[in-house]
């Protein structure tokens, strides 16, 4: 596998431009090149303070240009980061992954899995501490790139752990969920930190959200149907990854957290790439204007007409965000 990425690589040198897949492609290269090296490359998993087993990958490519460390977002599991991972690898760099506790392939906490839950959110921060200490080499250059609730967990991370890593890149990061429609988020968080019963139990309304509950013309995820399909296709195939609504513990606590990660963005001492979609309908403008507007280095990409999905989005908004994470890390390497 080195071998055959060495050799795309260097052809991405020679011509002095990013390799970046393409929708027309990737319905024969997702299954001949994507998913086979995503699938070779061995799932471990270590253990945290309080017992629970977090699934990881490394992928490492020779003479890496940086180290990528990739936190997902709520439900998610690495399988859906597998074109990412390929392309990240065939520029050059090592990526690193893990599934965050409580879904993907890492233990759930509830004894119904289909619901979506974390006691505190910050278990999140110190399971994503451990990972880095442990397996992420600290050279070259370490970059953190961070999805919807992923980013506020990145957001956290850095604020508290100014030395680990040397950038920040958040695609729609949870810095305040969008919970009903944008009017009433505050008052239901609010609301919800009084709550004192039921917290394991399902938020009303969110039960079925599972994503092969949905179809592609239903979805406000993405505009890109074959990616819309394979990202089905992968939680068809591992049905133990599947994961419905949250609880509402779960969101009690990433409104607190949210909210937090806003506040103290002062403390972040590292540039910050930060990616807002026109059309997302699962976080808040009004968040990543809050935290961007605190951070000394960032800079805030409004990509127009995007769902929420940047990394699994159709051609032309997945080439933009692709482009501007690729130039932004290439000035961090420097």
């Amino acid at each position: 596998m080195r071998a055959f990425l060495g050799l795309i690589l260097g052809f991405s040198l020679l011509f002095g431009s990013a390799f970046i897949t393409t929708e027309e492609k990737l319905s024969t290269l997702y299954n001949t090149k994507i998913s086979p090296a995503f699938d070779k490359v061995k799932l471990q998993y270590f253990t945290t303070p309080d017992g629970l087993k977090i699934a990881y990958k490394i992928f490492r490519v020779p003479h890496a240009k940086a180290n990528i460390v990739i936190s997902s977002g709520r439900t998610e599991s690495m399988v859906k980061y597998k074109e990412l991972v390929y392309d990240l690898m065939q520029n050059g760099y090592s990526v690193y992954i893990l599934d965050h506790r409580g879904q993907g392939f890492s233990s759930r906490t509830l004894a119904n899995p289909q619901i979506g839950h974390v006691e505190n959110f910050y278990d999140y921060v110190d399971d994503l501490k451990f990972f880095v200490e442990n397996f992420v080499p600290k050279k070259p250059k370490c970059i953190l790139l961070a999805h919807s609730m992923g980013g506020a967990i990145a957001s956290l991370y850095v604020e508290q752990y100014r030395d680990d890593f040397d950038a920040l890149v958040l695609s729609s990061p949870m810095h305040e969920p969008l919970v009903l429609r944008e009017g009433l988020t505050s008052r239901v968080c609010s609301s919800l930190q009084e709550r004192q019963k039921n917290l394991h139990e399902f938020v009303l309304g969110t039960a079925k959200s599972d994503i092969l509950e949905t179809t592609f013309e239903q979805n406000d995820l993405t505009h890109s149907k074959i990616r819309f399909e394979i990202m089905q296709k992968e939680y068809a195939k591992n049905p133990a990854i599947r994961i419905g609504g949250m609880s509402k513990q779960w969101l009690r606590e990433a409104c607190k957290w949210s909210r937090k990660s806003q506040e103290m963005a002062h403390k972040i001492k590292i540039p910050v790439l930060l990616f807002e979609a026109e059309n997302d309908t699962a976080v808040t403008a009004r968040g990543h204007y809050n935290f961007c507007s605190r951070v000394k280095q960032c800079s805030l990409v409004h990509i127009r007409g995007a769902y929420h999905e940047l990394f699994i989005e159709k051609d032309r908004i997945r080439k933009e965000v692709l482009e501007e994470i690729l130039s932004f890390i290439a000035k961090i390497e420097s």
